[in-house]
């Protein structure tokens, strides 16, 4: 199951809806399907709500309201991973594919209509970890150092800004104080039930789904940044692409097996499949989660996969570029890279 967050208009202004994407084609077809916006989207909100209004309920809309919201992050709060009353919606939608919902909404449309959100749209917190040893020993290879022993003790990660998430089709911003922008293919799992010092081998309960996430990074920047032994700040800030949408864990399978891709303008810039994980996202939650609690919503980046980023291949990213993510069984996420606007922020004391 494919679970989104998209954006309607209304009489009120725009608003977000969640959904449950259907792609045309079968599992081959995902990538292409996921780029052309070839599919449907329900709205699992008003589905709920119709089913409700054929059981007989007298105000269905508020039942699914309260039920099945229309928000997936407060869905899963409500119901941490079971999507069974997602599936019950679906089912009343697929048997009544033409049907509005009670307040007269749409609850069918074609995926290539609607604006595609972040999926989770109030990140608690941002984790992204380094899972993969060969793409750590070409980027530290060339900037003269070594892999230091605690990567192979356990599992570590740095903290992103959650704020700065932009979802499928949207555009990012190109920061004023760098001239190397990149991008990192990136794998990340969504926390979808909260839990405190959760057992490795339960922790896959824990996880809602996968998706794509883009790291995107102003090398120049961060490169100082690391000098400072306090780990990237405004190198990474300014943006993360998260989406398109969320891929439950029994379609998404075994991430080392992804076929992934990056396309700048459309050429094929890496193609990488991941291989195997120094450290899991099974064991990324259960580290993480010791003495601390993960909440709904919180997001776990793999780190790059080996190939994933331009600095691996001296290859950069320029203005007004469109920047491409792909893997199968999850789909594309696309983003158009902006202009830079104005001069740097003067932030140097005056002498």
């Amino acid at each position: 199951m494919k679970l989104a967050m998209f954006q309607v208009d209304t009489p009120f202004g725009p608003a977000a809806r969640f959904g449950v994407v259907e792609l045309d084609g079968g599992p081959a077809d995902t990538i292409a399907s996921s780029r052309r916006g070839a599919g449907r989207i329900i709205d699992v909100n008003a589905a709920f709500a119709g089913r409700e209004a054929e059981r007989g309920y007298a105000e269905p809309s508020l039942r699914a309201d309260a039920f099945c919201p229309a928000d997936l992050q407060a869905y899963a709060i409500l119901h941490d991973t079971d999507l069974s009353l997602v599936e019950e919606a679906l089912d009343w939608a697929r048997h009544n594919a033409d049907a509005p919902g009670p307040r007269g909404e749409q609850v069918t449309r074609a995926l290539g209509s609607v604006r595609l959100l972040p999926p989770i749209s109030r990140v608690p917190v941002l984790r992204d970890f380094a899972a993969f040893e060969d793409h750590l020993e070409r980027t530290f290879s060339k900037m003269g150092i070594s892999i230091p022993p605690a990567w192979y003790e356990r599992p570590t990660a740095f903290k992103g800004n959650p704020t700065t998430m932009f979802g499928h089709d949207s555009v990012v911003p190109w920061p004023r104080y760098t001239s190397r922008l990149d991008y990192e293919l990136e794998i990340a799992a969504v926390i979808g039930r909260p839990g405190k010092d959760i057992p490795r081998t339960s922790a896959a309960g824990h996880i809602l789904g996968y998706t794509l996430l883009n790291d995107f990074s102003a090398r120049d920047a961060q490169r100082g940044e690391m000098q400072c032994s306090t780990g990237p700040y405004k190198g990474k800030d300014f943006a993360w692409g998260l989406g398109p949408w969320i891929v439950t864990p029994d379609e998404f399978g075994d991430p080392s097996t992804l076929r992934m891709a990056v396309r700048v303008d459309g050429e094929v810039w890496a193609e990488s499949t991941p291989g195997p994980m120094q450290w899991t996202f099974e064991e990324a939650v259960s580290y993480t989660s010791q003495d601390e609690r993960l909440t709904v919503g919180e997001v776990l980046g793999s780190g790059t996969v080996n190939g994933g980023c331009g600095f691996e291949i001296d290859r950069w990213i320029r203005p007004g570029a469109t920047v491409e993510l792909e893997a199968d069984r999850i789909g594309v996420l696309r983003h158009r890279v902006a202009q830079p606007a104005g001069e740097p922020v003067a932030w140097r004391r005056s002498a």
